[in-house]
């Protein structure tokens, strides 16, 4: 992707978890205090139903509820773009016609976790789910479908399907995957960087101008890719290699549970509950030790609202 190239979206496109009582329902209070969190935090679209969601264990009553607010507190700020993965394909196009019904502006689809459908079956999904809307849609390249979606594959869908317009690559090897991206299409198919931040500099360096990420730290990821569009990379790097690196330590393993803890120590969500079941068991009392002695080494202790 060239450097010079008009891309629609620099800088933050967050993910945002699901914060919830610890009764299970919905806190909606806190849900819009994560949306002006991400704006303050200069997020340049916001974005729900994806893994930092736990979309896969959220009813579709909730589902439709969370939209709305979403959508209600952005208030047309910056785009509002919706996941719609689901293990059905007519299950995530029943998702897409809602979620633009309701007002969002951008539709975000990984083909389903399991049960892997074959280059033909994807194809025709994302061309019935370009059918159905008139939104544009986000690719969301995961591992489990690495091997189907090719560069070459979603080059050719880029092409021949009507509203795709972007792909957020994320899975095993993507690096590789977004420089041959890169080369087929001369920078015109815009790549959004994925996998929680990971190799944001590299990528930077790329050419990659916005990043899909969780929300734990999104002050600190804005200001390296804010950074680095100034032409301060040494900035940017000491941002990233000393500030962002130091807690994925323990976050690549613990995400799902370090994601809302973090927001719920900087005063941005009202509890740290996880939609159960969990992924896995719960840090160790050691392990936390240390993990917020981490914290404390990087300065990620400001609290809302003084967090910019």
């Amino acid at each position: 992707m060239s450097q010079n190239n008009k891309n629609d979206f620099y800088g933050m496109m967050p993910i945002l978890p699901t914060a919830i009582k610890p009764d299970g329902k919905i806190d909606e209070t806190s849900m819009r205090r994560l949306v002006q969190y991400c704006l303050k935090c200069g997020a340049v679209a916001i974005g729900h139903f994806g893994f930092a969601s736990e979309f896969h264990k959220i009813s579709d009553s909730d589902r439709t509820m969370l939209t709305k607010i979403i959508i209600d507190e952005t208030n047309k700020k910056v785009p509002v773009f919706i996941g719609v993965t689901a293990q059905g394909f007519d299950v995530a196009i029943k998702y897409a016609i809602e979620a633009e019904q309701l007002g969002a502006d951008i539709i975000m689809a990984a083909l389903p976790l399991i049960n892997l459908p074959t280059q033909e079956e994807a194809f025709q999904f994302y061309k019935n789910l370009s059918d159905n809307i008139s939104l544009p849609i986000i690719i969301q390249d995961i591992p489990e479908s690495e091997n189907i979606l090719s560069p070459e594959f979603v080059w050719q869908m880029f092409n021949e399907i009507e509203n795709i317009k972007y792909i957020k690559a994320e899975g095993n090897n993507f690096i590789q995957k977004i420089n041959e991206i890169q080369k087929l299409s001369k920078g015109s198919f815009e790549i959004i960087g994925g996998s929680g931040g990971r190799h944001m500099i590299h990528l930077l360096k790329l050419g990659i101008t916005s990043y899909m990420t969780g929300t734990e730290a999104l002050d600190l990821h804005n200001s390296c890719v804010k950074s680095f569009r100034e032409g301060k990379e040494d900035l940017a790097a000491e941002i990233y290699y000393n500030k962002i690196l130091p807690y994925f330590t323990f976050y690549d393993s613990y995400s799902e549970e370090l994601l809302k803890e973090m927001l719920y120590q900087r005063g941005v969500i009202d509890y740290p509950n996880i939609i159960e079941p969990r992924a896995k068991k719960p840090m160790s009392e050691i392990e936390w030790q240390e993990f917020n002695m981490i914290l404390d080494k990087i300065g990620l202790r400001n609290k809302w609202p003084n967090i910019s």
